[in-house]
């Protein structure tokens, strides 16, 4: 399966601060301490290791999973897994303990856009009658790219974003006239980030 990127039509990648903070800083502690321990007369490969998994999670739970709103689809990067849904087979967007895209009859969460904030009211995706008088105004009104991505702010660019392409299909631009089938891929860098210092863990233990 040819694995999805993220795409150059790009409109906007979304993180929360919070997560991601929280994420930096089991990073850096992991690798700062992770270094001192090599360093030290005695190095423990088991405390390495597990020095260097608190850093690998950090950066797969928390900072590397975003959400990126394309001219052509919704891209969902979460940990180990990327999913990449066209705007044909997007059905609604709901929140429960994450956003969440609805297409093809099932739900794919976004791990980077948790629930704080409780999602407007509208009338699905679309909002036919309530957002087609304000998805201009949503358009203007939307924050700028950022990592502080709610759950609303997040649904109602993802509503804005389908309307718009909607409207481009029906005026016939062949830029954003491309159908597909959702894909979801494995993500190969945060599966080494995790089971590398595992091993190390392991080989520890055994050794």
């Amino acid at each position: 399966m040819t694995r999805p990127t993220t795409a150059p039509e790009a409109l906007r990648t979304l993180r929360q601060r919070g997560s991601v903070a929280m994420g930096v800083i089991a990073v850096a502690l992991g690798v700062v301490m992770a270094v001192l321990s090599a360093l030290s007369g005695e190095p423990s490969l088991v405390m390495i290791g597990f020095l260097l998994l608190l850093a690998g999670g950090g950066w797969v739970l928390f900072v590397r999973p975003n959400v990126v709103i394309t001219m052509l689809g919704i891209e969902l990067n979460n940990p180990f897994r990327q999913t990449h849904i066209p705007w044909s087979k997007v059905e609604d967007v709901a929140a429960r303990w994450n956003l969440e895209v609805y297409a093809e009859g099932r739900d794919y969460p976004a791990w980077a856009v948790a629930s704080h904030i409780e999602r407007p009211q509208s009338q699905g995706l679309l909002g036919f009658g309530r957002l087609g008088a304000h998805a201009r105004k949503d358009a203007v009104d939307a924050p700028a790219p950022s990592r502080g991505a709610t759950v609303g702010s997040t649904s109602r660019m993802i509503e804005s974003a389908k309307d718009e392409w909607t409207e481009l299909v029906a005026a016939g631009d062949s830029a954003v006239v491309r159908d597909g089938e959702v894909t979801r891929v494995w993500q190969w860098l945060d599966v080494v980030c995790v089971a590398a210092p595992i091993v190390l863990v392991v080989v520890g233990f055994l050794l």
